[in-house]
C-alpha cells in the first residue's frame, strides 16, 4: 500500500471516529431531552462529517477525485441558485403578507429578511467601490453577522424537522390547546386548526393506551374580546363531537407560559399526571417545546399545519423570539464580530498609510 493510500485511509479513519463521536453526543443529548436546541447543532454536525466520510471515500475509487469534483460543483451551483431565490422568494412572500394581513413588524420579517440578502453582497462588495478602511470592517462584519444568524437559523431548522419526527409518536395522558384571539367570540380558522390538532393528537393517544384522554383548551380574555378563549374553544370542541367530561376548560392565561402552567395545573387538579401533550401551529410549535422545557414541565409540543403564505414570517417571527432566550450568546458572538470588524479596519488604514 502506498504512502498516500495509507494516509488516506488514517484520514478516513479520523473523520470515522469524529462523526461517531458527534453521533453519540447526539443520541445522549436526544435521550436527555428531544426539546433542546443544540441538538440541531448536533445533527448539523453529524451531517457535516458523515459527508467528509463519503467524500473522503469516494476519492479511494478509481476516478473518485473526478466524481467529487463534479458533485461538489453540483452542490455549488445548487447553492448559488438557494441564495439567488431564496431572497426573492421572501420578498414576495413579505408582499403577500403585506396584502392580506395587518401590517406588523412580525408580519413583515419575511419581506425586511428578503430585502436584507439582497443588500448583503452590496454591502460586501463596498470596499472595492468606495475603497475606505471603514468599509472593509462593515464588510466583515456583515460577513461575520451573517455567517453568525445562518448558522444559528439552521441549527433551529434542523432541530425543527427532528423534533418533529419525534413528537408525532411522542407518549402523553393529556391535551393542552394553546389559545389565541376569538373574533367575535367565535374560533376562527387559525385557532380551529390548532383545535384539530389537539382532538387529532387526543385520539391518538386513545387509541394507543385504551382510554380517553382530556382536552383543555387554554385561553384567558383579552380587552379586545367578547370572552374568554378557552371557553370558546370548549365549546368548539364539543360542538365538533368531543364529550364534554372530556373537556376540560381554563380561561384565565394570557401568555404562552401561563397557557403551558396553568393548563397543565388543571390536568393535575383532575389527577392526569404528565407526560401532556400542548397543540399550537406548527411554526409557533419549536419554541413553545422550549418554553415548557424552561418551565421544567414534562410537555411536548405537536403543531397543526399553517397557512403558506403566513408561514415564512411566522416562523422568522419565532426565530427572533428563540435568539432571545439566551440574550448573552448573541451579545459575546456580536461583541466579537465588532472587534474583528474594528481590527481589519485598522490593519487597513495602517496598510494605506504605510502605502503598502
Amino acid at each position: 500500500m502506498s504512502a498516500d493510500v495509507t494516509a488516506t485511509v488514517g484520514s478516513v479513519v479520523w473523520s470515522v471516529v469524529v462523526c461517531a463521536f458527534w453521533a453519540v453526543w447526539l443520541g445522549v443529548s436526544l435521550r436527555a431531552d428531544r426539546r433542546r436546541l443544540r441538538n440541531g447543532f448536533l445533527l448539523i454536525a453529524v451531517v457535516y462529517t458523515g459527508v467528509g466520510v463519503v467524500g473522503q471515500l469516494v476519492t479511494l475509487l478509481p476516478e473518485g477525485d473526478t466524481v467529487l469534483g463534479w458533485v461538489g460543483l453540483a452542490l455549488f451551483a445548487l447553492l448559488g441558485l438557494g441564495l439567488l431565490v431564496l431572497p426573492a422568494f421572501l420578498v414576495v412572500n413579505g408582499l403577500t403578507m403585506v396584502r392580506r394581513e395587518r401590517r406588523s413588524l412580525g408580519n413583515l420579517l419575511s419581506l425586511l429578511v428578503g430585502l436584507a440578502m439582497f443588500a448583503a453582497p452590496v454591502v460586501v462588495a463596498a470596499p472595492v467601490v468606495v475603497r475606505s478602511p471603514w468599509t472593509a470592517g462593515l464588510s466583515v462584519a456583515v460577513l461575520m453577522g451573517t455567517a453568525w444568524l445562518g448558522l444559528v437559523f439552521l441549527g433551529f431548522v434542523a432541530q425543527t424537522l427532528l423534533y418533529r419526527r419525534y413528537v408525532a409518536r411522542a407518549p402523553a395522558h393529556g391535551v393542552v390547546v394553546l389559545g389565541s384571539k376569538v373574533v367575535g367570540g367565535r374560533v376562527p380558522p387559525l385557532l380551529a386548526g390548532r383545535l384539530a390538532a389537539g382532538v387529532a393528537a387526543a385520539d391518538r393517544l386513545a387509541a394507543a393506551g385504551g382510554a380517553p384522554v382530556p382536552i383543555v383548551p387554554s385561553g384567558g380574555q383579552g380587552a379586545d374580546e367578547d370572552r374568554p378563549e378557552g371557553v370558546a374553544m370548549g365549546e368548539w370542541l364539543t360542538d365538533h363531537g368531543v364529550p364534554p367530561e372530556r373537556v376540560l376548560v381554563e380561561d384565565r392565561a394570557r401568555t404562552t407560559r401561563e397557557n403551558l402552567t396553568l393548563g397543565v395545573a388543571v390536568l393535575r387538579e383532575h389527577g392526569v399526571d404528565g407526560p401532556y401533550l400542548v397543540a399550537t401551529n406548527d411554526y409557533h410549535a419549536p419554541r413553545a417545546a422550549l418554553e415548557a422545557m424552561d418551565l421544567g414541565l414534562d410537555v411536548h409540543a405537536v403543531g397543526a399545519p399553517t397557512a403558506r403564505y403566513f408561514f415564512p414570517s411566522a416562523y422568522l417571527r419565532e426565530f427572533v423570539a428563540v435568539l432571545r432566550r439566551r440574550p448573552t450568546v448573541h451579545v459575546v458572538a456580536a461583541a466579537g464580530i465588532f472587534a474583528v470588524a474594528v481590527l481589519v479596519a485598522v490593519l487597513v488604514t495602517v496598510v494605506v498609510v504605510a502605502g503598502l
